[in-house]
């Protein structure tokens, strides 16, 4: 039921194939943690880097041997390719720490991405997360510690004995029950029951690549390749194949339908709507090449928070603490220099745009104040985004179509 963070805690992820010398670099860091906490002995490190379609670029694994942090690690991966970077630190009988989804970029030269400041492992880092009848929630289990979710509360939860399936028992008085079977769930809170919770498919959405002149897209599923061209006039499927990385890229072969699909990373606009996507294509099909982009634009905004240093061509207030966020749910959040802001955000094909907004209500310096007033302002203006030559995320809108925000990682 748990989904582990690490590809080589589950065996499921495939690691690309051998290149030339010459055809990789290096990805460098330290792995460290604040905290001021020995590692017992017999501690072990796994770090790996991981591209798109959750191939395992390069993994190291090593003991401690009584060593304690910085840990020292250098990954080789393909020239060209992205990804991220997870590392796990574990001992028999101790919870561990914890980093994820550090990115690294495509390119050719090597990378040190300096010090990867770890968390310390809770049930939730490994949690599943379930719909109950529309409610959502998550469930973790970490060295016979559990914890549950429900609307942003944490609970601790106690297993109990059980005829069948793992039944928990916790939150205030005992007055929640989360029983697992096999992959579903039933919750009840207070007495009430909410009807079977199963989990989220994180993975239903296929990953889409997509073109115009003539129309074309493909959607590579789990199982399955579809291939769809000439406005819909052409059909293909394929069972999906195992995915090759050549020359910086990712490629999908399918002889059997006259067909390879080559993604890249790097930025791609739509040359139609000018909608920006993370990746490349170019689609290879009956001998004829199409190219277009990949990805869904979202993942461009999700991850770490945004850091806005320009609000309406009139930069920002030394030490002010302006930032924004977006989740895979429509959600964004953060700070607009004096209260914190929470609302959702619309994507379409062609552009985003931002729906009312929520905030705190303290009271800051009139400074503070009036630059809060412009953010908010901005964002009710955006109708598109994009990305300057140094990677900052613009926000545009108004009547000129100007950067209303800009912002860096």
């Amino acid at each position: 039921m748990l989904r582990f963070v690490l590809s080589a805690a589950l065996g499921l992820a495939t690691a690309f194939p051998a290149l030339a010398n010459d055809g990789t670099r290096q990805i460098s860091g330290a792995l460290t943690y604040k905290a001021r906490i020995a590692l017992p002995p017999g501690a072990e490190v796994t770090v790996e880097a991981k591209g798109l379609f959750d191939t395992v670029l390069d993994r190291a694994q090593f003991a401690t041997e009584g060593k304690q942090v910085p840990f020292d690690f250098a990954l080789t991966v393909p020239k060209g390719i992205g990804g991220q970077i997870n590392a796990i630190i574990r001992s028999e009988g101790s919870g561990g720490w914890l980093v994820q989804d550090v990115s690294f970029a495509a390119g050719t030269d090597n990378a040190d991405l300096g010090p990867l400041w770890m968390e310390q492992m809770t049930p939730l880092a490994f949690a599943t997360r379930f719909d109950c009848g529309g409610k959502a929630v998550s469930f973790g289990v970490l060295d016979d510690r559990a914890t549950l979710r429900i609307d942003g509360q944490d609970h601790a939860m106690t297993q109990k004995v059980s005829a069948s399936g793992a039944r928990y028992v916790g939150g205030p008085d005992d007055q929640i029950e989360f029983w697992s079977k096999g992959d579903t769930a039933m919750m009840t809170v207070s007495g009430e029951d909410y009807p079977e919770c199963t989990p989220f498919d994180d993975n239903a959405a296929p990953y889409r690549a997509r073109g115009n002149e003539p129309g074309w897209h493909v959607d590579i599923g789990k199982d399955e390749v579809e291939v769809v061209a000439q406005y819909g006039e052409v059909t293909k499927r394929a069972p999906r194949p195992e995915v090759a990385i050549e020359a910086g890229g990712y490629v999908f072969d399918m002889p059997q339908i006259a067909t390879r699909l080559r993604i890249e990373d790097g930025l791609c606009h739509d040359d139609m709507s000018g909608m920006p996507y993370p990746q490349r294509a170019v689609l290879t099909l009956e001998g004829a090449e199409y190219r277009g982009c990949a990805g869904e634009a979202r993942d461009l905004l999700t991850g770490t928070a945004w850091h806005i240093e320009d609000v309406m061509g009139g930069g920002v207030i030394d030490g002010a603490e302006v930032t924004i966020g977006f989740d895979a749910e429509g959600r964004t959040f953060g700070r607009a220099a004096c209260n914190r802001f929470s609302g959702g955000y619309d994507l379409t094909g062609e552009g985003i745009s931002f729906g009312p907004m929520a905030a705190t209500k303290m009271a800051c310096p009139p400074a503070l104040m009036d630059l809060e007033t412009k953010v908010f302002e901005a964002l009710s203006q955006v109708w598109r985004f994009d990305f300057d030559e140094t990677g900052a995320l613009l926000l545009i809108g108004g009547p000129e179509g100007e950067a209303l925000l800009t912002a860096r990682r």
